[in-house]
């Protein structure tokens, strides 16, 4: 997280399977507030582990050397 107070991707996931709603913030998307209530994603474990896992897919810095990720024009 940008200010570091999640120190796992797990605790991330589980931060953000519950959207809560701050007093005031109208600019929320109503898909985010069902209800007018915050959205719960309800992940199961498997879930949450294989969200996980493709995360980790999207690391590594090749994007940046390797010729297939080069300009599409």
């Amino acid at each position: 997280m940008h200010t570091g107070n999640l120190r796992t991707l797990q605790n991330a996931i589980g931060h953000y399977g519950t959207i809560n709603l701050a007093p005031g913030n109208t600019n929320l998307d109503p898909r985010l507030r069902p209800n007018g209530f915050g959205q719960q994603l309800n992940f199961t474990q498997q879930e949450v582990d294989g969200l996980m896992a493709f995360l980790r897919t999207l690391s590594g810095n090749n994007v940046y050397t390797d010729s297939k990720w080069g300009s599409p024009f």
